[in-house]
């Protein structure tokens, strides 16, 4: 017992001697400042920055591993990325890419990191744990954001020059095609997938239509006609519903993902293209990286339950673990919101000196992105 309270003591006045101890990446925020070099990390239990990380490269992309304290940020104009120790609080040295990080994404493992350039093409694989690269493929279709299976072996991506959502198996670096369209120049959502990793869902941009594949047999499964343009679908974490978004007329269509039987077909007045579902796919915030405005509809009673405008032009919105909070970061304003799902209300948190360019929460309930 002596040890025990030893050791907690010994502990607690390092921490106190260090600073604030931020090695938990489950207890932040990090948000990357729009000109600066430096990334704001917030207490989720106070909104507060806690500390400020001085990087290297300018933060345009930010990953946090949940399950270990390392973070990693992307410097899309130098094509490099740093690891930094959170425990330690120092950087490593920059990783030089030959693909442009436009794109990147973390695995569901929390353990890998996946880059991809929508403009030139070309993928690497990091592995966090590792801090390095795993492999490169030069010559890689141009894709948006890709989507990891739950095997972590297979990578989904959307390939607009075939008009074919496509998959990247890992282990042997081969790809494999699933024709969508045979309509040069259609524009192709990234894709999103079903809880169970049985159904993959992809927009065709162009003509308003959201196909469902079944990633075994690898064909269409289903088309829903959303109309205009058809947003990147998105499954709720409890895995119960597909949603899909028009971001021309406003229209939201819920659609339950056992029977694909329509759930609720509404329509805002704004456009949507970011969801954060709150706890049992209830309350879910619905806003726009094109508009400030925000709604909050409440699935089960097919209702709008609160609506207004944020501060600033939202980047990106994230769902917290508990699904109880929904966080939002602005392009054009220094503060990041903090929405209370369940008490329909809007607070804000300082952030950053400009803007943000890039945030992450360490661990979200956005699962199925």
């Amino acid at each position: 017992m002596k040890k025990s309270v030893v050791a907690l003591i010994l502990l607690l006045s390092s921490v106190a001697a260090y600073g604030v101890d931020i090695s938990d990446p489950k207890q932040f925020m990090f948000v990357g400042d729009r000109s600066d070099n430096v990334i704001d990390v917030i207490s989720l239990d106070d909104n507060e920055v806690v500390f400020r990380i001085e990087t290297s490269i300018h933060p345009d992309h930010i990953v946090a591993t949940p399950f270990a304290p390392i973070l990693m940020y992307a410097d899309s104009g130098k094509k490099q990325v740093v690891f930094y120790d959170l425990k330690k609080r120092i950087e490593f040295e920059p990783v030089d890419l030959s693909v442009t990080p436009r794109h990147v994404v973390l695995d569901t493992t929390g353990a890998k990191i996946a880059i991809t350039d929508e403009i030139d093409g070309g993928f690497v694989l990091l592995h966090a744990y590792k801090m390095g690269v795993e492999f490169v493929i030069e010559d890689f279709p141009a894709t948006g954001d890709v989507l990891f299976d739950p095997n972590d072996v297979d990578v989904y991506f959307s390939d607009q020059a075939s008009g074919s959502l496509s998959m990247l198996d890992i282990n042997t670096r081969r790809i494999f095609d699933m024709q969508l369209t045979d309509v040069a120049g259609q524009v192709l959502s990234a894709p999103s997938r079903s809880l169970d990793a049985r159904y993959v869902y992809v927009s065709n941009i162009t003509t308003g239509e959201v196909y469902s594949l079944n990633a075994y047999s690898r064909i269409i499964f289903n088309t829903f006609e959303i109309g205009g343009k058809a947003a990147r679908p998105y499954t709720t974490p409890q895995g119960a519903f597909l949603y899909m978004m028009d971001e021309s007329s406003g229209r939201f269509v819920s659609v339950e993902q056992r029977g694909f039987t329509e759930f609720a077909d509404v329509s805002f007045d704004h456009s949507v293209d970011l969801v954060v579902v709150g706890r049992f796919d209830r309350m879910n915030l619905l806003t726009s990286t094109s508009d400030n405005r925000w709604s909050i509809f409440d699935n089960v009673t097919k209702k709008i339950a609160a609506t207004g405008n944020f501060t600033g032009q939202p980047i990106e919105a994230l769902g917290s673990a508990d699904g109880r909070y929904a966080f939002v970061a602005f392009a054009d304003v220094a503060e990041v919101a903090i929405v209370d799902l369940e008490n329909l209300t809007v607070a804000y948190a300082a952030a950053t000196d400009n803007g943000s360019a890039a945030f992450t929460v360490g661990l979200s309930n956005n699962v199925c992105h």
